[in-house]
């Protein structure tokens, strides 16, 4: 029996809802049901407690239309925004389907905006559309002295694999981490990199470095997800200068700033010229 048909029964029908998470190779999975459903030969976890939605709307504006899900506050999944959220969103897809129907459809796709937990045994989880993107600004070069590109990024033309140092987790303060191979580079040579570290399933999280300081660098969200004696990458970070995109990377070839722009501005009346 299709999908359909078994939706318009009254007596067939027996709604299920299943909610994938994923992250690159890494996926949670769990149902509405009181047992396991296999689908797709993918199993999706019953819950004690029970995981369920507030609905699907579709306004076509991006808040009103947050998916929010109800579930236990250890949920597996939740547990990745406790701190600082994850480096990479995490997507969700939703299936619809009945029990001991194979035929099913795609309701909702989108990804996590946020977690909160109301209550000691339950969490909420927000959210939103893949349609909210499609409001997003474009992206846009700035006509400034500093370079405008994202360090490591295709645009910047760095590789970042050359400048990595492996290392590890000597010590830790819920804020920075420390090792004292760090103590070796110049003060501020790692301020504006980032760590990353190996979470399974190839994958990697990562925080930006605010701060390095002789063999302490402090971390954005801080040292949340790291122990001691873990392994870490750790790549050097970059002014946005052209002092140090030539002088630590030799990039200057792709500097994407304008360093002898004009102190005037264009619009406010005067000659620029």
């Amino acid at each position: 029996m299709t999908y359909d048909l078994t939706e318009r029964s009254a007596a067939a029908a027996r709604p299920v809802r299943l909610y994938r998470f994923t992250r690159g190779t890494l996926a949670w999975r769990y149902c509405s049901a009181d047992r396991d459903i296999v689908h797709q030969v993918q199993t999706f976890k019953a819950l004690r407690g029970g995981i369920k939605d507030g609905g699907i709307r579709q306004t076509g504006q991006s808040s009103p239309d947050l998916l929010k899900l109800t579930a236990p506050a250890d949920l597996e999944v939740a547990q990745l925004y406790r701190g600082a959220a994850p480096s990479s969103p995490i997507q969700l897809t939703v299936f619809a389907r009945h029990y001991g129907v194979d035929d099913y459809l795609v309701i909702w796709s989108g990804e996590i905006r946020s977690v909160k937990w109301p209550a000691l045994d339950r969490c909420e989880i927000s959210c939103s559309p893949l349609t909210e993107r499609m409001d997003m600004q474009g992206l846009r070069l700035g006509w400034e002295r500093n370079c405008p590109h994202a360090l490591y990024s295709t645009a910047c033309g760095v590789d970042m694999n050359l400048y990595r140092v492996e290392s590890t987790v000597q010590g830790m303060d819920g804020a920075s981490i420390s090792n004292g191979a760090f103590a070796a580079y110049p003060a501020g040579h790692f301020t504006g990199g980032l760590v990353e570290w190996a979470i399974g399933g190839g994958e990697f999280e990562r925080r930006g470095i605010e701060a390095h300081s002789g063999s302490t660098l402090i971390l954005l969200g801080g040292s949340g997800g790291l122990g001691l004696s873990q392994a870490i990458r750790v790549y050097p970070g970059c002014a946005q200068t052209v002092a140090s995109c030539k002088n630590r990377f030799d990039n200057l070839a792709n500097y994407g700033g304008i360093p002898h722009l004009a102190g005037k501005s264009p619009w406010d009346g005067s000659n620029v010229f």
